[in-house]
């Protein structure tokens, strides 16, 4: 349906026109500025404090009745937050890139796909950057390096190794900000990364062991191996948040801006315990197909 839709209209990118007509739209309607201060309140609200560790998702597109600039927001929260604190921002290359048997992933240069305000963090002074080409991250603050690494030591890039688990480890806070309702965070991944261990439901979705080469810190070419999926994937993510209660999931607003909040750790072990008895947020491929 989504190739007739673009064959009949013109339009090569669905998800980026739904962006701009919601945004076009939302300027008829919103119209109330808020500053960083005003935004990292209402963050603090929710939970964010001295020393948390905090993950930000965000959609610079929907920041249009915000008055500021990305590297003010960021350095707003990194006082909220303190160096006692963690900030950690995900930088993954775009996906032509990775595909290409040429490419050499750079941690020191090679731009996040992620967004503007993720790749802003990730020029900043004292931010590091975990070696993974698939789904690197970006971290500053106390626990940056132990963060980011041995990300190219898993088997896979949502393992124990990662980021993102150990985010969760660490009783992290996700943000998500701008992004749709459906949107949870890179962190969900997890599920089938400790999981594929033990069934062969979540077993299927690393099919592929792959060899990526990078640059080390000297400049010099190394390569590490993890294993990937090639599968076709849908989710409704309402099937797991649904499980999520307000002591862990909450969202608010702040003029147009959507803002959610995930505690890391008990929604994580939620999807686990739910992985384990085949309730997926997955419809393809089916949790009950073998």
């Amino acid at each position: 349906m989504g190739d007739l839709v673009k064959r009949l209209t013109g339009i090569h990118d669905l998800s980026d026109f739904r962006k701009d007509m919601k945004k076009r739209w939302g300027r008829l309607i919103w119209h109330r500025k808020y500053s960083a201060d005003e935004l990292v309140e209402l963050m603090q609200q929710m939970g964010m404090k001295e020393g948390s560790v905090v993950c930000i998702h965000a959609a610079m597109k929907e920041f249009y009745n915000f008055k500021g600039t990305a590297r003010e927001l960021i350095e707003r929260i990194m006082q909220a937050i303190t160096p006692e604190g963690t900030l950690l921002m995900p930088a993954y290359v775009a996906r032509e890139l990775r595909r290409d048997p040429d490419f050499i992933f750079d941690p020191q240069n090679d731009k996040t796909a992620a967004g503007y305000l993720a790749e802003t963090f990730r020029q900043m002074e004292g931010v590091k950057r975990s070696i993974s080409a698939r789904h690197s991250a970006c971290a500053w603050g106390l626990h940056a390096d132990y963060l980011t690494r041995d990300h190219h030591r898993g088997v896979n890039c949502w393992d124990e190794t990662s980021p993102w688990y150990r985010l969760c480890e660490l009783d992290g806070l996700v943000f998500t900000l701008g992004l749709p309702r459906s949107f949870m965070g890179t962190f969900n991944h997890c599920v089938e990364g400790l999981l594929a261990r033990e069934h062969p439901y979540w077993a299927k979705f690393f099919n592929k062991l792959m060899t990526y080469r990078y640059r080390d810190s000297e400049g010099q070419i190394q390569s590490y191996a993890n294993e990937e999926s090639f599968i076709e994937r849908r989710s409704r993510k309402r099937r797991i948040t649904r499980y999520f209660g307000p002591d862990i999931y909450q969202i608010r607003h702040i003029s147009n801006l959507e803002v959610k909040l995930f505690h890391a750790k008990p929604c994580l072990d939620i999807m686990l315990d739910l992985g384990r008895k085949g309730i997926s947020m997955y419809y393809v491929p089916k949790a009950d197909s073998n």
